[in-house]
């Protein structure tokens, strides 16, 4: 894998006088792992739902699935999390995308993986 991934935005982000048409995503450092690890504690417990096959799942309510998301798309880009909070929806899954590949989420096995992920024009 490259680093850093930069995906483009379709929908710029103006936040005062700055307009940021891309982002750069690299992997996390040690600040933001200390950083992660505070807001973690922070976080309310999940709940704990029992599955079809008897097994207990626990799950976090949207609140705290969209914060831990603003953060962790901050922290990859480099970004403060009130940029990152001005993402319109129709990037969103491009840049989810790319955070997923750099924290390894994603998978990058087939045929054409590897790619730049994003919101970018196959090129022809």
């Amino acid at each position: 894998m490259d680093l850093p991934i930069v995906v483009p935005l379709t929908r710029p982000i103006k936040l005062a006088d700055q307009t940021i048409d891309a982002l750069s995503f690299d992997e996390p450092d040690l600040d933001a792992q200390i950083a992660y690890a505070e807001l973690e504690a922070s976080l309310p417990e999940p709940a704990k739902v029992e599955q079809p096959d008897g097994s207990i799942a626990e799950v976090h309510t949207a609140i705290t699935a969209a914060k831990v998301n603003r953060f962790w798309l901050a922290r990859l880009a480099g970004v403060s999390e009130q940029v990152v909070g001005k993402v319109k929806d129709s990037d969103l899954a491009a840049v989810n995308a790319a955070a997923e590949v750099v924290m390894g989420i994603a998978t990058d096995k087939g045929e054409g993986a590897g790619g730049a992920p994003g919101n970018a024009i196959p090129a022809k």
